[in-house]
């Protein structure tokens, strides 16, 4: 996304919980990297323009209370979103959460930016954990119900949300690391390829007639 004389570069922001930080993907300089970094790389993005918010244990009321607000000075030009483990763990008030993504989103769209909604997927600590099939059965039904919520919120700001069958490899324990809710590098890079050409897209639309210059996957 072009900007305009005078301004920054766009920024890549980030909100969500502790896979959206980047967890159990290590940056030799310290921190994450993360799907975030590594989208910003296919992006042909600099990372010193992610605003990743991403914290640990994070719930959708504490990324409109707490991510958002600390946001307000971005300038984003693709803003991601990446939260709702938490909320399927421990429960959730359906329009409360419903409310809390449009903040999100309304954000985003009042902001000029472009934004896609990432699926929460079942990992395999769902599997792993012991609990009894009906407790089982209810976090299954909690994630499908928080997507069906970031469907709702994405179409009614024309945004974009990334239907979980469009991430068919998510499952594959390979990509988790040993404790079975944090996405490894390998899933943090799968992610990251997943959501570049829909980012591409988007951005694309947002800004007619720019020159796109691609790399294997996305901007230069």
């Amino acid at each position: 996304m072009a900007a305009g004389p005078g301004a920054a570069p766009w920024r890549l922001v980030v909100f969500g919980d502790s896979v959206a930080e980047g967890r159990d993907d290590p940056d030799p300089a310290g921190g994450w990297i993360g799907w975030a970094g590594r989208l910003a790389d296919l992006l042909g993005l600099p990372r010193d323009r992610v605003a990743n918010f991403g914290r640990p244990e994070a719930t959708i009321a504490r990324v409109a209370a707490e991510q958002l607000p600390a946001a307000r000075s971005a300038r984003p030009g693709l803003v991601v979103l990446n939260c709702g483990m938490n909320d399927a763990i421990g429960g959730f008030d359906e329009t409360d959460a419903a409310h809390r993504i449009g903040e999100v989103l309304g954000w985003a769209r009042r902001a000029g930016a472009v934004a896609i909604a990432a699926p929460v997927p079942c990992p395999p600590l769902l599997e792993r954990v012991p609990m009894s099939a009906f407790r089982r059965k209810r976090t299954r039904q909690r994630i499908d119900a928080f997507n069906e919520e970031l469907r709702r919120a994405a179409g009614k700001r024309g945004m974009r949300f990334i239907p979980p069958e469009a991430l068919p490899r998510v499952n594959d324990p390979e990509l988790w690391s040993a404790d079975g809710i944090h996405l490894n590098p390998a899933g943090h890079a799968y992610v990251a390829e997943v959501i570049a050409p829909i980012a591409e897209e988007l951005l694309g639309e947002r800004t007619p007639g720019t020159p796109v210059h691609r790399t294997r996957m996305g901007w230069r």
